[in-house]
């Protein structure tokens, strides 16, 4: 009978010990809320879709990412129903202003892209330079650690299939390098 009490004692002990040293916190201390922390838990992408809010999901991931190779820098947000806004920048060279759409042989885009009830983009791209009745897109990036990248974007997207025009204003991002 007093070893199955000794043997209850220590996995009640064990079982303390365990449990007061887990963290829920999964983000390395930041919680989310130190935008300054480099963690997934700070990293965002938002805009208005003609006047609309749009932020990419939080909950039950952060589903924002960035990847810069061979110099070219590409930024994806997107949310819960699988709509999502992506920037790439061609000849990516650091914090500065970047534009879209606004000829032939740019090759920046932006894009806003739906998946319900059909897949549905909107782009500003070297396609829709052609047809030179649409604002440039612009893309600022405001800030680059080479762990993060931070900006702002907006732009006017068509969608070639049935010729609509979408306003995309009062985008910021802040994504962390895969």
């Amino acid at each position: 009978m007093g070893t199955l009490k000794h043997v209850t004692l220590l996995l009640m002990c064990f079982s303390l010990i365990t449990l007061t040293s887990c963290s829920n916190d999964d983000d390395g201390g930041n919680n989310g809320g130190d935008p300054g922390g480099g963690n997934s838990g700070s990293e965002f992408l938002t805009a208005k879709i003609d006047g609309t809010n749009f932020a990419a999901a939080q909950d039950p991931a952060v589903i924002v990412g960035a990847q810069s190779t061979n110099g070219v820098l590409a930024v994806q947000g997107g949310d819960n129903d699988g709509n999502t806004i992506s920037i790439t920048i061609s000849s990516y060279n650091g914090v500065g202003t970047y534009i879209t759409g606004d000829q032939l042989t740019n090759t920046n885009g932006l894009q806003y892209l739906v998946v319900n009830p059909a897949p549905t983009s909107w782009a500003s791209n070297l396609a829709t330079a052609a047809l030179g009745t649409l604002a440039p897109g612009t893309i600022e990036i405001t800030s680059d650690n080479g762990t993060t990248v931070e900006g702002t974007f907006s732009f006017e997207g068509y969608n070639a299939s049935d010729m609509t025009v979408k306003d995309i204003t009062e985008g910021s991002f802040k994504a962390d390098f895969d």
